[in-house]
């Protein structure tokens, strides 16, 4: 019979490709020694024999969970063989307490044993409630790169919850930008997480810079519409010039004459502003590239 991974087992990190093939080869040589759990027909505990055993054509055998709280099991199981950081445990208790028995409502659950408040999370895995406050900023924002990041201990679970304030679609590219060089000489001492408040300040104001420049064309586009428009008041302001001198109807024309004028003083102030307008977009834009590119 085939069988899913369990949620609850899922919340733990994968085995790297030396740990199971390392795993593969035992299996292999004396087969499955210890039996896995199942628990609602899925794999509780023991889903990397189970994949193992599978893929060697060896027979797996398996008992059913018989407690009354399978987080606190897997959790125990897992807690002296897999060998994680601190915010990889904080990450993977926050996913324990994400999960709900089947059958069982999420509505109505708060006195449930599968729900813990942050003070019992910590001590659960160790960890300050401050980790655990960060564990669920990526837990709930982070892009799945970011979150593995966090299990395989390649970044922080305090730098992965900044990243996950960003964009997913730009949280790959800050979890891969580099760190910046060190000084030479005696180095001084500056928060770890420097360097990724540059990525986040740059990236900030690389959409400042993005927003202003997207104003000026449309904005160019409505002057040279406008200087358009002058153009025909002027032409109109002409012909008014030689109706003056071949008409009798003089007072008629200098009306005319001046709703024109009027009309193109308007105008060229209209372009005044607009133009004035656009300088400040583009010194703003120039600003902002120029940020974006400065260290914080």
């Amino acid at each position: 019979m085939n069988y899913q991974q369990h949620p609850l087992s899922a919340a733990f990190p994968a085995m790297s490709v030396a740990e199971y093939t390392e795993l593969l080869d035992s299996i292999s040589d004396i087969g499955v020694q210890n039996a896995i759990t199942l628990y609602e027909g899925k794999v509780l505990d023991g889903w990397n024999r189970y994949r193992a055993a599978t893929e060697t054509g060896i027979e797996c055998p398996t008992v059913e969970f018989t407690g009354d709280d399978p987080v606190r099991f897997v959790r125990a199981q897992n807690k002296h063989r897999r060998h994680l950081s601190a915010g990889a445990w904080a990450l993977v208790e926050v996913a324990l307490n994400a999960w709900r028995p089947t059958g069982r409502p999420e509505k109505g659950e708060l006195s449930s044993p599968f729900q813990a408040a942050n003070e019992q999370m910590a001590a659960n895995v160790g960890v300050t409630v401050r980790t655990i406050q960060h564990a669920k900023v990526v837990e709930a924002s982070a892009a799945p790169e970011v979150k593995e990041a966090v299990m395989t201990g390649a970044v922080s679970v305090k730098d992965a919850a900044s990243i996950a304030k960003l964009p997913k679609e730009d949280q790959a590219a800050a979890l891969a930008a580099p760190k910046p060089s060190r000084f030479q000489g005696k180095p001084k001492k500056v928060p770890a997480t420097k360097w990724l408040a540059a990525e986040i300040k740059a990236a900030e104001s690389k959409q400042h810079a993005d927003r202003a420049d997207a104003l000026v064309e449309p904005l160019q586009q409505e002057v040279t519409a406008l200087r358009e428009c002058l153009a025909v008041a002027q032409d109109d302001i002409a012909l008014m010039a030689k109706v003056l001198d071949a008409s009798d109807q003089v007072t008629a024309a200098l009306a005319e004459a001046k709703s024109s004028r009027d009309l193109a003083r308007g105008l060229q102030q209209r372009i005044n502003s607009m133009m004035t307008e656009i300088a400040e977009l583009k010194r703003l834009v120039k600003y902002w590239e120029k940020k974006a590119g400065q260290p914080a």
